[in-house]
């Protein structure tokens, strides 16, 4: 079993999270880490001591710029990646990193957590980053930007060599805990409160970036590419809930103004049930017609999604020509269960 030699991008809460897992197993060797402050790079590998000391310093909210004195450093990660012997650069920030990736995958594995680098751009773009992945014999690996642990990247590509139809779910754990809500009759400002809130904390810190679908469209796109459709981040429509005068407000006015919209879905919920179906924050990717979108439907009161329970990402898939679809349901958000998936890619690079 030969040692992994890691590049990591981000050294945020999945990137502390993956090092404390992986730092005690002697064949995982991280050669440099960085933030947007830049990265520090180990003359042969960091020991276990070194990323101890740089995850509780980032923790504390540092930046590793200010490491410089005590570790190689360059400001930008892309100056080491032809001088340093990677297998595998993983990305685990929530930036644009696509010209990053698009030179390490020359002499590295790839493996990915970031949905940005691989959603934000064009389909063109995404095939030609493939297409140089595989004439070199390096993964790219996408497996945790969509259903964390549960992988569902690795599902989709695998049916979609058969063909696919049509795939449709909640891929927000955000969206999924406010539809089972309103279901329950809750409010709609009640239900966002309490995934902003302890103990759940599903939110982003402004819960109008999981309420505009923008993240949810990403992962449909990641999805729809590896079922083989051409599609592009702008060819998905979203209907975002939150009206555009309460997007320009700052948080606090937000929360107070939001109740406005509490009569609206009260309304749209009491409509479905009266045709015995239920209102869900649903991703739909149709793939004989060419339509993606992002927003609330209604559907069948005895659809699987109804029995998910708080943050789970649920996806249908229609394989063509199969009698019944597939559904995956689970845990598919989260520090731990992401981590997980990566750990499970990682073990396969040695």
């Amino acid at each position: 079993m030969k040692d992994v030699r890691i590049a990591l991008l981000g050294v945020g809460k999945i990137g502390r999270e993956l090092v404390s897992r992986t730092v005690s197993n002697r064949h995982y060797r991280y050669v440099s880490v960085s933030d947007k402050s830049g990265v520090l790079v180990a003359d042969k590998h960091f020991r276990e001591k070194d990323l101890s000391r740089i995850v509780n310093f980032k923790s504390k909210g540092g930046c590793l710029a200010d490491l410089r004195c005590a570790y190689e450093y360059y400001e930008d990660v892309s100056m080491i990646l032809n001088c340093s012997d990677i297998d595998v650069l993983v990305d685990v920030t929530y930036f644009q990193t696509f010209e990053i990736l698009n030179k390490a995958v020359e002499s590295s594995h790839i493996l990915l957590s970031n949905k940005i680098p691989v959603a934000d751009i064009t389909h063109t773009q995404f095939q030609r980053l493939i297409s140089k992945g595989n004439a070199g014999n390096k993964v790219i690996d996408l497996g945790t930007t969509v259903g964390a642990g549960m992988r569902m990247p690795d599902m989709v590509k695998k049916m979609g060599a058969s063909g696919i139809d049509l795939i449709y779910g909640c891929l927000s754990g955000t969206m999924n805990f406010l539809s089972q809500r309103l279901n329950e009759e809750a409010e709609f400002s009640s239900a966002v409160k309490e995934a902003m809130s302890h103990p759940r904390y599903y939110t982003e810190p402004d819960p109008r970036v999981d309420l505009a679908g923008l993240d949810f469209a990403r992962k449909l796109v990641i999805l729809s590419r590896l079922a083989g459709e051409s599609v592009d981040l702008d060819h998905v429509k979203i209907d975002n809930p939150i009206p555009d005068d309460l997007h320009g407000n700052d948080l606090k006015e937000f929360l107070n103004l939001i109740g406005s919209l509490d009569y609206v879905f009260q309304r749209r919920i009491e409509e479905a049930y009266k045709c015995g179906k239920i209102l869900w924050f649903l991703g739909t990717g149709d793939f004989n017609k060419k339509e993606y979108k992002v927003g609330f439907e209604e559907l069948p009161d005895d659809d699987p999604i109804a029995r998910s329970r708080e943050s789970d990402n649920v996806l249908k898939i229609f394989p063509r020509g199969w009698r019944r679809p597939v559904t995956v349901m689970g845990p598919g958000a989260g520090i731990r269960e992401t981590v997980t998936g990566l750990i499970s890619s990682l073990s396969s690079f040695h």
